[in-house]
């Protein structure tokens, strides 16, 4: 007899039947015969529930030969009376057609004996039949091989986030998790990274914005696993809510939190990465919200008959419907455009936006002050001349959260264009208005005449032709035909261009700076370099490696698992010896193995980090040349993303023949060659170090355009970073440039009075 399994809480459905081989032919339990060709047998299912499809098929059966087999077939049908085609079943069914899971499912498996071969005899012995189930809530349920993505329903404010929690009863050793964020309403989003402890608490999150997360599941293991919850544990605002105060925040309201337990006790274990993992027995030792426990939640029905002096949600539920339907009915209708602060735009000391943008746009209904609309008559006092002044407009709170979501309010620099009037007005002030039990029920909402302002920028081009189809003509500028230039020169990164009189990153350097201009194509790369060939000993027999060729003060003595490092260096090898070492940066403790050094030998580049050591091999690297040539400059670059846990390295030269280097300032073009890159898996490592400064020893090279970043550089800004020889756009990331600067010295001129 066939056995139907089925697990609405994994969504899956199973369905299998063994047959006893030692049992006689015209038994129960017997094995289907086949003895003859086109012999057939049916097997039928019938009121199959929330079935959504059939996956996987497999069967076994004895007496199977390459001319002596079974063909498998299948047909549905929702009411045992109209089927589908018989149509071909396989192991793996791609074929299942389209079927809606509300309606109960009967379904035919056809076996028919097929080849050449007419004697012998066929017996099936087992068969399963596997399938997906339609499951009411399946938020965090991953089945197998399959990724998801999890997001809480929830609008918050993050001020801390201490330690996280997962809850789940599935075992998720082949489960990887990660997580991403935004805080502008979902338009931009951080790169996605690994759900630790160290990643998601050391982010920086603005305050006072509102958060989204949003946690991407992907199933490696063999089986189904379930994510009951994913709860942040700190210090949260749920904006939502009634601005409730918590300091857990989860993808839903569970109480199945370890932190909720007895004595605050959490039952399970803590992985590598930071993340709390329960038990998997699917018991809970702590309080649990079960119908056991005698401190149940009250439902609405208990709520509701408790005493409650102070109950006048009936009163402010009908002062909030009277104002909306009242507005609905003889509210002016409008166009409402929302801005919202750009956090590229913040003036960190005066602790305010500078940017904003224009995000989207809706109709809602207005009440204007009195019917008063200002009648543009001009306006004169002591002061100034206007054309009117401010004047004042009512919405109300549900149906700015109906159209814009509760996560926003009207503000300043927001704008609202009267259809009827063709008027564009801009938001001067804008706050709730306190009225019966200290209830807000509308938005006063103070107008002023639209300026158009260049720090308020539309987030779309159809947000920007809209605005500029209200706008045209309307002010001097345009009429008259005169342009505006908006263009803000950058400042330059002035540490970079300093000398070494006043330099902030050089402690101390050692051999020579040599005049010579690095050019490709028409850009300047650098205009100066170190040379440390005069302080090799004995000729190019041997290096003196213990000698620091420059060194770096400055530099932060704290390296956390979080952080991430960018280095890029210009090198050219003078006298290339296999068996030498030559160092391209070092900012580590030997004594201790803390820190991080790279050096060139051989056809190696070995990356010390810490007691960890990684190496990158020329040879099999992908490139287009075999190895490294003497004078010829290379450009270094590498990434260590602590944050994924990822090492890249590049080599990179100008797009010149290695016998054209001085040919390089005709080219047409600045793009560089990518000679090797290689990516490796790394550990996370953190370090303090104590009395060491950053440095290069000296070796047989010539260096210049040093640059280390308190971030990875991304690929795709390669070609124009490695080209430039000040660093403007990416200068927020930068530690220290140096361009291998002259240092200038004046002579000494003791004064001797004026008896000379």
């Amino acid at each position: 007899m066939s056995q139907i399994i089925n697990d609405f809480t994994t969504g899956e459905i199973k369905i299998s039947e063994s047959y006893n081989i030692e049992a006689y032919e015209l038994e129960t339990d017997a094995t289907p015969y086949f003895k003859e060709i086109g012999k057939e047998y049916i097997i039928s299912f019938i009121n199959l529930e929330r079935v959504e499809k059939f996956t996987h098929f497999k069967y076994s059966a004895e007496g199977v030969l390459s001319t002596r087999y079974l063909d498998t077939f299948y047909r549905v049908s929702r009411d045992n009376d109209n089927w589908t085609q018989w149509l071909v079943l396989d192991e793996e069914i791609n074929n299942f057609i389209p079927f809606d899971p509300l309606d109960q499912m009967f379904i035919d498996i056809k076996f028919v004996r097929a080849g050449t071969k007419e004697n012998g005899e066929i017996r099936l012995l087992s068969y399963n039949l596997d399938g997906e189930l339609l499951v009411e809530n399946s938020e965090g349920v991953v089945k197998s091989g399959k990724t998801t993505i999890l997001k809480p329903p929830y609008i918050y404010k993050v001020f801390k986030i201490n330690d996280i929690e997962l809850i789940s009863s599935s075992d998720l050793t082949n489960v990887s998790i990660k997580w991403r964020f935004s805080q502008d309403n979902s338009r931009s989003w951080s790169d996605w990274e690994p759900l630790t402890k160290e990643n998601i608490s050391t982010k920086r999150i603005n305050p006072i914005r509102f958060f989204q997360i949003e946690y991407l599941i992907t199933n490696n293991s063999n089986k189904t696993i379930q994510v009951s919850d994913i709860n942040l544990i700190g210090d949260f605002q749920n904006v939502s809510l009634d601005s409730l105060k918590t300091n857990l925040y989860g993808i839903r309201e569970c109480c199945q939190s370890y932190l909720l337990a007895q004595g605050g006790l959490r039952d399970g274990i803590t992985n590598s990465d930071g993340i709390f993992i329960p038990n998997t027995t699917g018991a809970l030792s702590p309080v649990t919200c079960t119908a056991d426990n005698p401190l149940h939640v009250m439902t609405d029905d208990e709520k509701s008959k408790l005493y409650n002096p102070y109950q006048q949600t009936q009163a402010m539920d009908l002062l909030n419907k009277l104002s909306n339907d009242s507005m609905e009915i003889t509210g002016f209708k409008v166009q409402y455009f929302v801005t919202d602060p750009d956090s590229k735009g913040i003036d960190y000391s005066l602790h305010e936006f500078g940017t904003f943008q224009i995000v989207c746009e809706g109709d809602i209904k207005i009440a204007v002050e009195g019917n008063q609309f200002p009648d543009n008559q001009i306006v004169m006092n002591q002061f100034d001349l206007t054309l009117f002044d401010s004047f004042e407009v009512h919405i109300t709170k549900q149906s700015f959260k109906q159209l814009f979501g509760a996560q926003r309010r009207p503000s300043k620099e927001d704008l609202i264009y009267f259809c009827d009037i063709n008027r564009l007005f801009i938001v001067d002030h804008a706050q709730q208005f306190r009225s019966f039990n200290n209830s807000a029920i509308y938005y006063k909402v103070v107008l002023k005449k639209y300026n158009k302002s260049a720090n308020v920028i539309p987030g779309n081009q159809s947000i920007e032709d809209r605005i500029n189809t209200l706008t045209n003509n309307s002010t001097i500028d345009q009429l008259f035909g005169i342009e505006n230039d908006q263009d803000k020169f950058s400042t330059a990164n002035k540490p970079q261009l300093r000398t070494l009189t006043r330099d902030l990153i050089s402690l101390d350097y050692k051999g020579d700076i040599v005049k010579e201009l690095i050019e490709n194509s028409s850009t300047i790369i650098s205009k100066q370099h170190y040379d440390f060939s005069n302080l090799l000993s004995n000729g190019f027999i041997s290096l003196t490696q213990s000698l620091s060729a420059v060194k770096y003060k400055n530099l932060d003595p704290v390296i956390k698992v979080s952080d991430n490092i960018g280095y890029y260096a210009w090198f050219k090898i003078n006298n290339y010896t296999v068996n030498d070492t030559y160092n391209l940066f070092n900012y580590y403790d030997d004594t201790n193995s803390l820190g991080y050094k790279i050096n060139l030998s051989g056809d190696n580049i070995t990356l010390n980090l810490n007691s960890d050591t990684y190496t990158f091999s020329f040879t099999g690297s992908t490139g287009t040349a075999d190895d490294l040539y003497e004078d010829i400059w290379y450009c270094y670059v590498v990434n260590v993303d602590q944050r994924n846990r990822k090492l890249t390295q590049w080599i990179y030269k100008r797009d010149v023949d290695i016998d054209s280097e001085d040919l390089a300032h005709l080219l047409t073009t600045t793009v560089l060659q990518e000679v090797y890159k290689n990516e490796q898996d790394i550990v996370p490592a953190e370090f303090e170090l104590e009395n060491i400064d950053g440095e290069i020893l000296a070796s047989d090279l010539k260096m210049t355009n040093i640059r280390l970043f308190a971030d990875v550089i991304p690929e795709n800004e390669h070609n124009k970073i490695l080209n430039q020889y000040i660093i403007a756009d990416d200068s927020k990331y930068l530690i220290f440039a140096d361009n291998a600067n002259q240092k200038i010295t004046l002579g000494f001129s003791p004064y001797h009075g004026d008896d000379i």
